[in-house]
């Protein structure tokens, strides 16, 4: 006779149980947008986008206890070149890359404030500022969308830099999702990241 075994305790058990659940969520939210359907049976729109061959490199200054501000942008050669050097007020000096620099930026820090409460005291945090100065135009923020004042140390753009960077760029029509859409995703359009 087979000697009883404690499933509930074992590891392996419910580990299984997890990813079986994760299998049937994932299912599910591949199935739902197929089901929901559309307008007219386009998903997809074509939209043309400039991407910068330049690079950039950008420093920025610690003001406050995690508040940055813009001191300076240049021009380099290519996008592989392009990196951001952080001054803290430590005296520590940081140089990352695009892709480290890619990823200190949320989906908060793409919103422009309209209100400049931290102008006077400090300055934003990193991945804010770095979005909105021409660093941003490396990470996909649109060229029709101007650097506010706030972010650099002086309080005005530095517009060469960006106008540089939207000079040397190119052009390319890529697809994305539609904005008109019907079903449960109506209101989930493409969303404008500047």
């Amino acid at each position: 006779m087979t000697p009883y075994k404690n499933f509930s305790q074992s590891q392996s058990w419910s580990s299984r149980v997890r990813k079986g659940a994760l299998y049937v969520a994932v299912s599910a939210l591949l199935a739902v947008p197929a089901a929901c359907g559309s307008d007219n049976g386009s998903d997809w729109e074509e939209v043309t986008v400039e991407e910068p061959t330049k690079g950039v490199v950008t420093t920025v200054e610690e003001t406050e206890p995690g508040q940055f501000t813009v001191a300076g942008e240049q021009i380099v050669d290519t996008r592989d070149q392009s990196r951001v050097i952080v001054k803290h007020l430590d005296g520590k000096i940081d140089t990352l890359s695009l892709a480290q620099a890619r990823g200190l930026v949320g989906s908060q820090d793409t919103v422009r404030q309209t209100t400049v409460v931290h102008q006077h005291h400090g300055g934003f945090g990193l991945g804010h500022i770095l979005w909105w100065s021409a660093m941003g135009h490396m990470m996909g923020r649109s060229f029709g969308s101007p650097a506010p004042a706030y972010v650099y140390r002086n309080g005005s753009a530095m517009g060469n830099t960006a106008s540089e960077l939207r000079r040397t760029s190119v052009s390319r029509t890529v697809k994305v999702p539609a904005k008109s859409r019907s079903g449960f995703f109506k209101g989930f359009g493409r969303s404008s990241r500047s």
